[in-house]
C-alpha cells in the first residue's frame, strides 16, 4: 500500500547525507539532483523505499 510522502523532507534527508560524504559538492547541487531523481520514481504506487532509491541514485551520479 502507497503511503503519503513529503518530497521536500526526503530531498532534506537525502541532502543532508550525502552532503556529509560529499562535503565538497554544494549543497544546491546535491538538493537538485534529489529532486530529480525523486520525480523519476514519483509515479510508483509503493513509496516506502523512495528515500534510499533517491539517496542511491544521486551517488551514482556523483561517483567517478
Amino acid at each position: 500500500m502507497a503511503t503519503n510522502i513529503d518530497p521536500d523532507e526526503i530531498v532534506k534527508q537525502v541532502t543532508d547525507r550525502i552532503a556529509e560524504s560529499y562535503p565538497d559538492v554544494d549543497r544546491a547541487r546535491i538538493a537538485s539532483l534529489a529532486t530529480e531523481e525523486l520525480e523519476k520514481i514519483s509515479d510508483a504506487k509503493v513509496t516506502d523505499y523512495f528515500t534510499v532509491l533517491t539517496e542511491r541514485a544521486v551517488r551514482s551520479r556523483l561517483s567517478p
